[in-house]
């Protein structure tokens, strides 16, 4: 079991905020799992495998152009990583998003095998 830092997390979040599908591939195993909060199921709707991943990722970015995922805190365990997340952004349609996200990742070997985000709703 290995135990990741802060510098794992920065080198993680850089494609996501430039917005780089292959580079935020890199860091994901290839039998991969994302679960993102909306969906019909306990879980959301959850994505497995890198076709399906690579699809999601590419997705999010469509969806929210400028998205950006700012790092509140990180917490580590033997293969495992929490971070809680400030994302903001602007939807496709113009809306601006700003919330509270947490991901929780499941690491093997030096990549994300599991990716599990949360988010809080403001209603």
């Amino acid at each position: 079991m290995q135990t990741y830092d802060r510098a794992f997390v920065e080198t993680f979040l850089k494609p996501w905020n430039d917005h780089d599908v292959d580079g935020a591939m890199a860091l994901m195993a290839d039998d991969c799992l994302w679960e993102i909060p909306r969906g019909p199921e306990p879980w959301g709707t959850r994505f497995e495998g890198a076709a399906a991943v690579r699809a999601a990722i590419a997705n999010t970015f469509k969806a929210t152009p400028d998205v950006r995922y700012e790092l509140v805190r990180s917490a580590f365990g033997p293969d495992l990583i929490v971070l809680e997340l400030l994302v903001v952004g602007t939807s496709a349609n113009g809306t601006p998003l700003r919330f509270q996200a947490c991901d929780v990742m499941t690491m093997r070997d030096g990549k994300v095998s599991a990716k599990r985000s949360y988010r809080k709703v403001a209603e």
